[in-house]
């Protein structure tokens, strides 16, 4: 199933609105403080074991005044025959049913109500149910990959070192006792894993196609090195940040959405890319279109560097002002006019231009350019 649209009402920096969603991907773009985070906050807050209170409520909103919580609600589409499976169990209406909204209104499970066709349906089992929507994942920071890791650290599972249990998984090790092994297959396996690693990075980094990775174990520690044509070889600390995050989100996000079925997942991604270079936002935008063809994305950004312009319908412009967070899912009009202005972008800023080039920036009046050209020609050959 999809999530096609979201109300909020009340949370945080938002009093009230309603904004409809892509199938693939969703950027909220806008300047900082405007409220991006407290959106993918909002939609993240359906979690059920996270907490949802009146410390959420915004404070210019009569629900503050009153102590009550915000409500936030989902919309859902294009149900599954897998997802109805599921839901069947809960109610019979959910055999013909193609759409649902579920809102959220306060910290209990009794807090949940369920909604077909404007009417609020009885879910006994509201955890349960719960459990069939697709899961909110939010990401605000990546656990950078370290240049070693021990064989311990590996197999006990904690979270600091999910980037490198995710790096092996990439390259076909889930055995991660095989790796250190002292012999000819633990040294076989560690240069196919190695190389089938660089073969993924090099696909998705197009600034560096000689970027290599590879695998060295001594003793009981793994040691993560990376080359190319200038370098010999260099830890992942000694990379410049930028590339280090990219390498570290690519790895995570593959090994999630590698196992994951169709629409199991809603990420959500405040400020990727935010330490990359244009180039490298380009790149990154490449695999964030690969992830959003079997799972949504809303991502958060201030770069234009990170809006496909292919796809001009998914990109909403948040903006605050004095009745809180707002949206503009039409930030294509008029030559993204709503979005230039929200970010401060003109084409002055561009400063690095091709030598033979005419810009014309005329917010106010728009006139034809062969006019404007006629016009320059004729007054060149006054002045001669």
């Amino acid at each position: 199933m999809l999530l096609s649209s979201v109300y909020m009402k009340a949370f945080k920096s938002i009093y009230e609105m309603t904004f409809p969603l892509d199938k693939g991907i969703t950027v909220l773009i806008g300047a900082n403080e405007s409220g991006k985070t407290n959106i993918l906050r909002a939609i993240q807050a359906f979690r059920y074991e996270l907490t949802f209170d009146n410390s959420l409520t915004c404070q210019y909103s009569d629900y503050y005044y009153q102590g009550r919580c915000p409500e936030i609600a989902l919309e859902f589409v294009d149900i599954s025959n897998e997802n109805r499976e599921k839901m069947i169990q809960f109610s019979d209406i959910f055999s013909e049913a193609t759409t649902f909204i579920i809102k959220r209104d306060g910290p209990k499970l009794k807090d949940f109500h369920v909604f077909v066709d404007g009417n609020e349906i009885k879910i006994v089992e509201m955890k349960n149910f719960l459990d069939c929507l697709p899961k909110f994942l939010y990401f605000d920071t990546i656990q950078l990959l370290k240049d070693n890791v021990k064989l311990e650290q590996l197999m006990e599972g904690r979270d600091e070192y999910t980037t490198e249990r995710n790096l092996l998984k990439i390259g076909g090790i889930n055995d991660f006792n095989l790796i250190f092994e002292d012999s000819t297959r633990g040294r076989r396996t560690s240069e196919e894993a190695a190389r089938a690693i660089t073969e993924q990075l090099r696909r998705v980094w197009s600034q560096e196609p000689t970027i290599e990775v590879k695998l060295n174990v001594n003793g009981k520690v793994l040691y993560f090195d990376i080359c190319d044509s200038t370098t010999v070889f260099d830890t992942p600390g000694s990379r410049s940040l930028g590339f280090r995050w990219y390498l570290s989100f690519y790895i995570n996000f593959l090994a999630q959405t590698e196992e994951a079925k169709s629409n199991e997942y809603v990420f959500l991604i405040d400020e990727p890319g935010i330490h990359l270079h244009p180039a490298g936002q380009k790149d990154l935008v490449k695999v964030l279109e690969e992830l959003g063809l079997h799972n949504q994305i809303v991502l958060t950004t201030h770069s234009p560097f990170m809006i496909n312009r292919k796809f001009p319908h998914r990109v909403r412009v948040v903006s605050k002002g004095k009745d809180g967070t707002s949206i503009d899912s039409e930030a294509y009009r008029q030559d993204w006019k709503p979005l230039r202005s929200s970010i401060g972008l003109m084409i002055g800023d561009l400063f690095f231009f091709n030598e033979s080039g005419v810009i014309v920036e005329m917010p106010h009046v728009r006139m034809q350019l062969g006019d404007q050209l006629k016009k320059l020609k004729f007054w060149q050959k006054e002045k001669l």
